[in-house]
């Protein structure tokens, strides 16, 4: 029997992230002088650099929609146009922002409507594209960390905490003690998995698994990883300018350089996986606990966090709005010939016989 959903579990899914963001942005910035920031606007801020870096992050986006649009040309004959996945996923953002991770299910039945895509086929090269992106994000922690110039311990040091005696330490009784509880834990974990393997829950898991690898077989050959891979560093590439830019945007940012911009854009990014409307509040808690550990006053931080934060968000939503009502501007004298997925590769391997 289905669940029934009640309106108030609607309500507190949808708005309790949004009232948590809001909740870090008013204790955040409960001492911000609003004299303080607008002397910043006024003549403070080199507009110039912030404006350079929207069209970066903007380029970034759509590459991610090109890359999506790689990833399932191989399951249909004929495929989709370009220019339909890539509206759609620019215009998830905006969804995303009005609901948290909504945009992910926007994504997929816009390409249903706009391509007559199943569903089945676009959740699991979604579920592919985000398995990129959480590698990518523990690769650059990994960077981080193995930074010869102590960046995240100068941070931790900052924020009262320590790494002690090194990464020596990790190895103390004390730490052999949790990672004894961690590893029997996970044990626990994978017997409980094992004994409820048949469970719906389970089952439900093993299709997404499936969904994966069917989408992740797309990319078959050296030359389709290939461009993958490239695409997915100039992604991030994007995404990471789009950041670094703004430094240049203030005096007290301007001379910091890239060892402090990395830094911070990793935690930053990090942070964006709490599910607030556009990473508010944890986004900003991360850019000040970062900026302030090498030499950037807490209200200067803070105004530098909301300044950008601010503009490139505004930036964002008004250009995801933009590419959802051009989306049936540009499908209205379309339909593509709807096909099953698969299909494509078995009627080019007819045609070759």
């Amino acid at each position: 029997m289905k669940a029934i959903r009640r309106p108030w579990q609607w309500w507190l899914k949808n708005f309790l992230p949004l009232l948590l963001g809001i909740a870090i942005l008013l204790y955040l910035y409960r001492h911000l002088e609003l004299a303080d920031t607008l002397r910043l606007l006024r003549h403070g801020v080199r507009y110039e650099f912030l404006l350079l870096s929207l069209p970066i992050g903007l380029l970034g986006n759509v590459l991610r929609g090109y890359r999506w649009h790689l990833q399932m040309r191989p399951l249909y004959d004929p495929p989709a146009r370009p220019i339909n996945p890539i509206l759609i996923t620019v215009g998830s953002y905006a969804v995303n922002f009005a609901i948290p991770r909504a945009g992910e299910v926007w994504r997929c039945t816009e390409m249903k409507q706009r391509e007559d895509y199943t569903l089945s086929t676009t959740v699991g090269t979604l579920l592919v594209d985000r398995l990129s992106d959480m590698f990518i994000v523990l690769g650059l922690l990994v960077v981080m960390l193995l930074m010869p110039t102590g960046t995240f311990s100068q941070i931790l040091t900052a924020q009262g905490l320590s790494l002690g005696g090194g990464w020596g330490r990790f190895f103390s009784p004390d730490y052999i003690t949790a990672w004894t509880i961690g590893g029997v834990s996970l044990f626990v974990i994978a017997l409980v998995l094992y004994r409820f393997r048949r469970s719906r829950f389970i089952e439900r898991l093993k299709g997404k698994l499936r969904s994966v690898l069917q989408a992740a077989s797309t990319l078959r050959g050296w030359r389709a990883w290939s461009h993958f891979l490239l695409l997915t560093l100039l992604i991030w590439g994007c995404y990471y300018y789009h950041f670094y830019i703004t430094f240049d945007s203030f005096s007290f940012t301007a001379e910091l350089g890239h060892r402090v911009a990395f830094a911070t854009f990793v935690l930053s990014t990090l942070m964006i996986a709490i599910p607030t409307p556009a990473g508010v509040g944890p986004w900003h808690y991360a850019v000040i606990i970062s900026l302030t550990a090498f030499g950037v006053s807490e209200p200067e931080a803070g105004l530098f966090a909301l300044i950008v934060h601010a503009v490139q968000t505004l930036w964002t939503i008004v250009i995801g709005i933009i590419a959802i009502f051009a989306l049936p501007i540009v499908n209205r004298h379309y339909k593509r010939t709807s096909d099953s997925a698969g299909q494509g590769a078995q009627k080019t391997n007819e045609n070759k016989l």
